[in-house]
């Protein structure tokens, strides 16, 4: 069922962001609001929103860092179809997240509970896992990801290995929509704290 297109916007300096002051890319990171007043609606689906301000100020210093590169991309990148602009209206399609004017910290980096904690809330792992990380529901929007309990008896460094080279211990291949490769750009310490994190919730411990 389509109900519109949705284009990722080019982040360079060939892109309409080169235009946008750094208030304006905080906004679209912390509210998914664009420039022109517009609702990112993709942005807002997603855990962007729970980064710290100084992580989202380092996200925009490093897209001020980026090469040109690409193209325009259409404005605005979300467009909706009748049908499309018909479903939030009937509650058929998850309401945005709710504006946020206050500060956002984050623990000191560590393999820390809850510096983990911190790493989960913005990596949109509830988004497929489910709030508490129990697994998907079917019907979600998102693609349906498992409970924990799939990594019973993973060592630290399985885990590690399996979000770096996107193979589980048993030599199974993870699937294209889990962002296995991006969570496994964290250092060791980081992933550490993650694999503390999501085996503490494993089911029935």
């Amino acid at each position: 069922m389509r109900i519109g297109s949705f284009i990722s916007s080019n982040l360079t300096p060939d892109g309409s962001l080169a235009q946008w002051s750094d208030g304006e890319i905080f906004r679209a990171i912390r509210n998914s609001v664009g420039a022109n007043g517009n609702w990112l609606m993709i942005m807002s689906y997603t855990s962007a929103n729970m980064l710290s301000d100084d992580d989202v100020k380092a996200v925009i210093a490093y897209l001020r860092t980026l090469p040109r590169s690409g193209g325009r991309t259409p404005e605005p990148p979300d467009r909706f179809n009748l049908l499309g602009l018909a479903m939030p209206g009937a509650d058929l399609l998850p309401a945005g997240k709710p504006i946020s004017t206050g500060t956002i910290t984050s623990p000191p980096p560590g393999a820390t509970a809850e510096y983990s904690a911190y790493l989960v809330s913005y990596l949109d792992c509830r988004s497929c896992h489910g709030r508490e990380l129990t697994g998907g529901v079917p019907g979600q929007m998102t693609p349906l990801g498992p409970d924990p309990g799939v990594m019973k008896g993973w060592s630290l460094y399985n885990f590690i290995s399996t979000m770096r080279t996107g193979t589980d211990p048993n030599g199974y291949a993870l699937s294209r929509q889990m962002p296995w490769r991006s969570i496994g750009h964290r250092n060791n310490d980081e992933l550490a704290a993650m694999y503390a994190y999501v085996t503490s919730v494993f089911p029935g411990k």
